[in-house]
């Protein structure tokens, strides 16, 4: 392979990695400074494809019951199921404490879950699995 051949393949891999991260990048999406706590029942678990998502209506600031949409960062099915999450982790009605970066937009309820896995309300882990991402 040439020079210019060699060039051209490392410019369109850095291009195509730049793009991936953006896509999934949360940077502008959640307040990486700040970690809240949201402690409610499960409203909905959706364990598809591209990303899961995990309604939870827990209490906001200003005491009003709101629906948090819980975030794993842009994880698919077969990242979380390395986890040991499954379709069935969680049920409507099950209370659980989630913790992680909130959401920037004003009026959005959504935290973002890194580094901790959501736990039971007396305290356990959901899952069993390694530390997240």
């Amino acid at each position: 392979m040439t020079r210019l051949g060699i060039g051209l393949t490392a410019l369109a891999c850095a291009l195509a990695s730049a793009s991936l991260e953006a896509h999934h990048s949360t940077r502008n999406l959640y307040d990486h400074d700040r970690e809240i706590v949201a402690a409610g029942k499960v409203v909905e678990w959706r364990f598809i494809n591209p990303h899961p998502y995990l309604i939870v209506e827990a209490e906001a600031d200003d005491g009003t019951l709101r629906q948090w949409d819980v975030s794993y960062g842009g994880a698919a099915v077969v990242h979380l199921k390395r986890l040991g999450y499954t379709a069935e982790t969680f049920k409507p009605g099950d209370v659980i404490i989630v913790r992680g970066r909130p959401a920037l937009a004003e009026g959005v309820y959504g935290v973002l879950v890194q580094g901790v896995h959501p736990t039971w309300q007396d305290g356990t882990p959901v899952v069993e699995g390694g530390s997240m991402f």
